[in-house]
Formats: structure tokens, sequence, C-alpha cells
């Protein structure tokens, strides 16, 4: 079965590479397709770029979108509403696909009755580096899976049926930090099938000084909603006391996480002090205790 896709592109300040995201969409064995970039408020837009482009591929399905900037949630949700095809195919603005990635989703979709499909990724580093990316399959009650056992999607290897998407509005008032997850998580909610295709479709990009990009706001903004996401808990199956509880944990692992966070940019005395407030909170499993030491003894992990 032929199927159609809306292949949306969410960006920002994507001049320099968005060249390498749209080639691996052209370059796709599988052409039942349209693209939609929507630029979600460049300080200088990447209308002239975007042009160029077209120019130079004009039998490319091409469409360009500015918006006034309004995060990604609000991105994703203006590429959904301009997309016409069954199936959304999301792509950030510096990933790139596996040329076989369409051709195998359209097989895919047309095998399996599910509302969201998800493949694997190459996680690629700028020197060089790679490493697989292997997602797991969500359990019959994704929403408990999602928010006890972390993320497991990633927006560059989504596939979603369109109308379904359309139906949850699961962008709409999404923060600007963890957007995606909470998707994921709202989609669950309003009974999502999920189905994990177990192949390396699309490569993950990071770049060399992507932790020097990230702030210690950032990662406390993020932190905290995760603790928020606890509230998407059935009510029927958890009680609040042991909400409130998961809840105590997941700040105490968060507190960790900071910890990671200074200790890789070797800022042992803040990596110091955040791993004791984990200890403090009750982490005091062995992985916290070796940070603390190896902190302390300026030792890179």
């Amino acid at each position: 079965m032929n199927n159609y896709f809306s292949v949306v592109i969410s960006a920002y300040n994507a001049s320099d590479f968005i060249g390498h995201t749209l080639d691996s969409v052209r370059k796709q064995n599988y052409k039942n397709y349209e693209v939609i970039l929507v630029d979600d408020g460049s300080p200088v837009p990447m209308k002239k770029v975007i042009e160029e482009y077209k120019q130079k591929y004009p039998e490319f399905p091409l469409r360009y979108v500015w918006q006034e900037n309004k995060g990604p949630a609000g991105a994703r949700k203006k590429c959904a509403e301009e997309a016409q095809y069954k199936y959304i195919a999301m792509l950030d603005h510096d990933d790139i696909w596996r040329e076989n990635k369409l051709s195998v989703m359209n097989e895919v979709v047309s095998e399996h009755e599910a509302d969201v499909y998800y493949h694997d990724e190459m996680e690629v580093w700028e020197n060089g580096k790679q490493k697989e990316i292997k997602y797991r399959q969500l359990g019959k009650d994704a929403v408990t899976d999602l928010v006890l056992n972390g993320n497991t999607l990633s927006t560059s290897a989504v596939v979603i049926d369109r109308d379904f998407f359309i139906k949850c509005n699961p962008y709409e008032d999404c923060k600007r930090y963890g957007e995606d997850y909470e998707c994921w998580i709202r989609l669950a909610k309003g009974g999502a099938r999920f189905y994990h295709v177990d192949k390396i479709l699309g490569e993950y990009r990071r770049l060399n000084n992507s932790l020097t990009m990230v702030n210690e706001n950032y990662v406390r903004r993020t932190n905290e909603l995760i603790v928020e996401f606890y509230d998407y808990l059935d009510r029927e199956k958890f009680s609040e006391e042991e909400i409130n509880s998961l809840k105590e944990k997941q700040k105490c692992i968060n507190e960790y996480s900071l910890g990671r966070f200074y200790h890789r940019k070797k800022e042992y005395a803040k990596a110091k002090e955040y791993y004791r407030k984990s200890k403090n909170m009750g982490n005091t499993n062995t992985k916290n205790r070796i940070a603390l030491i190896f902190a302390t003894l300026h030792i890179c992990i």
C-alpha cells in the first residue's frame, strides 16, 4: 500500500545545517511525501536559504512557513496544522534520516495498526563518534510506562497518525522544556497505541560542545517537569500517597542528575554540592556514593 507522509520540520536559527537535513529527505527512496518547514521566528529568517534550496531542487515538495517565536511546542503544533497527509513524520532541523526511512515506515504503517510509530536511531557526534540508540516497546499502559520508566521516543524517529494527533492536540499549552516527553504522555493519555520499529532509520546528531549549550536552569526546569508528570498517573492505580512518594524519589534523582551535569563539566565543587543534596534526601545508593568520592578527588566520570 502506498501511504502519504507529511514530513514536518520545526526550525530555529538552522540556516547552517538545514541543507543536510533536507538532503536526507530529498534522497528518500520512497517519494510519496510533502515537506513543511516551520521557521519559529528565527532572528534572521531562513526564507532566503530555503528559497535557494527550492531553486536548486525545484521538484522537491518543500513548503516554508514563518511564525512568531512560540518555542518548540508551538512550532510542532503549527507543523501538524499545516500537514495535509494521513501520517506526520517529524524531523528536527539538525537530524537526518537514512534513505530507506519512509519506505520502511510505509510498510510498517500498512501492516501494523497503531497511532504512534517510532524507530531506533544512531547517535552521531561531530568528531565521528557513534552510538546505537535502541528504544523500548512501550507497555500496554503507556502512560505508566512513560512516567515511571522514562522517555523512549525521539522526535525525529516518530510517525503519527495525523487525525489522532489533531484530536489529542498534545502540544497545547506545553512548557518550553520537556515538551516532547509531555507530548508522548498526553498522546498515551488519549489512548494512543504505540508501535516500536526495531531498526535504525535515522541519525540523532550531537554537537561536540552541546554540554556547554545546556545550563543549570534548563536541567533544573526539565527535572521539575518530570516531577509534575507523575500527576498524569491513573488515580485508580496509584494512591495520592504513592504518587507523592514517587515525586520525592524523583526529586532526589534530580539533584543527582545536576551533580552529574557539573561533574561532566569538571566543576567538582558544584557536583559535590548536588551529590550531597541527593544523599541527604535519601539517595544512598552505590552510584551516588562513588560519584561523590570521584568529585571529591576531582576524577571525571
